[in-house]
């Protein structure tokens, strides 16, 4: 991902942890031959007032006692690990550990559980601290704290402001697989529409198609990535009416390449980053430099003099930032300037940059 969300959004992250504590203690008094202890005298007290009126959890965890109690002793001790492993946020997303998915336990048991978990991710959007639902004190938190309005998982799409229709929470670890953290704050970063519905969807985030466990990012601490175009070729692409585009090469610089992979594979970066943005937005780009140079500096200018105008043009017309695809766009732009100055290509690109300024800059 290219930056992380604030902690802050985590300020009201209590409700599944509550909860996973007082099914742990359950689970426990019925493997050694007890009952749990009994609805609402099982809740902390701090959370007691805000919760025992809530009988839809007490119902689904008398009927998960009463599924887990039916289970094998060995198969009892795997779902009590598969608890504590899906539970291990963050460091789950990275210590390349097992863990086990709920589809890999018996159906009653599986039911039981899920239908606790999506009941307590509904509760998100219900329970109120100061009169404001969880859901969108996390998500109002994040939103007060971000540098541009974008989602970090792609850069493209726009966060709506608070109080407008919600975007879909998502579940980082699918709750059809990892239901133990179907209402953990960190569980369910806020994400673009696109992303959510149209890539990452229900993927298992831990886990490829071949089963191979792999690593990602923790949406709030990281690892996070700059974008960067460096290898990518400017007259190497494909010719789309008669225009040779660039070939682009895409690079993800940061601390590792495995959390880098899984965040490509998952949400198709480079895809839509070449489909979307870099072959469609690079002529209009091109056009608008031009346009900036005859307007500020004029006509009858050498090749090398516009290219070194390249650096003033990113640092005070792209600017620093996400909106607007500018991480991109500033990326396209250093790449030309770095062509200009390649010993073997910089001669030809100097002379076609010339050919745009003078050219389109005219029209």
């Amino acid at each position: 991902m290219l930056f992380t969300y604030s902690p802050s959004g985590l300020q009201e992250n209590w409700l599944n942890d509550t909860i996973i504590s007082i099914v742990s203690s359950g689970m426990d008094a019925i493997a050694e031959g007890n009952a749990p202890t009994e609805w609402p005298d099982c809740i902390p007290l701090g959370k007691r007032a805000a919760l025992q009126t809530r009988t839809g959890i007490r119902d689904r965890l008398i009927t998960l006692y009463q599924s887990f109690g039916a289970l094998e002793p060995d198969v009892r001790a795997q779902l009590q690990q598969a608890m504590l492993r899906q539970t291990a946020l963050p460091e789950v997303l990275t210590d390349g550990l097992e863990c086990v998915s709920i589809t890999d336990f018996p159906k009653e048991v599986k039911v039981a559980v899920r239908s606790l978990f999506d009941f307590l991710f509904e509760l998100l959007s219900e329970l109120q601290v100061d009169g404001k639902c969880i859901r969108d004190i996390q998500y109002s938190a994040i939103y007060a704290e971000l540098k541009d309005r974008i989602c970090p998982f792609c850069g493209l799409g726009y966060f709506r402001g608070p109080g407008a229709p919600r975007h879909n929470l998502d579940h980082y670890m699918p709750i059809s697989r990892y239901p133990f953290a179907g209402a953990d704050l960190r569980n369910l970063p806020p994400i673009c529409s696109e992303c959510n519905s149209d890539f990452k969807g229900a993927t298992d985030i831990l886990y490829d198609a071949q089963g191979i466990r792999r690593m990602c990012s923790d949406p709030y601490n990281g690892p996070t990535y700059t974008i960067s175009l460096a290898g990518s070729r400017l007259f190497e692409g494909e010719s789309l009416k008669g225009i040779q585009y660039p070939q682009w090469v895409i690079g993800f610089l940061g601390p590792t390449q495995a959390q880098a992979a899984t965040w490509d594979e998952i949400y198709k970066i480079r895809d839509r980053y070449i489909r979307d943005v870099l072959t469609p937005d690079f002529l209009p780009w091109l056009r608008h430099f031009a346009k900036w140079y005859v307007g500020a500096k004029g006509y009858d200018h050498d090749g090398q003099t516009i290219a070194s105008s390249i650096p003033e043009y990113i640092e005070l017309v792209i600017q620093d930032g996400w909106a607007d695809r500018a991480f991109l766009k500033a990326q396209v732009f250093l790449l030309v300037s770095q062509e200009c100055e390649d010993n073997e290509r910089g001669e030809t690109t100097r002379a076609w940059l010339r050919d745009v300024v003078e050219i389109v800059g005219a029209v």
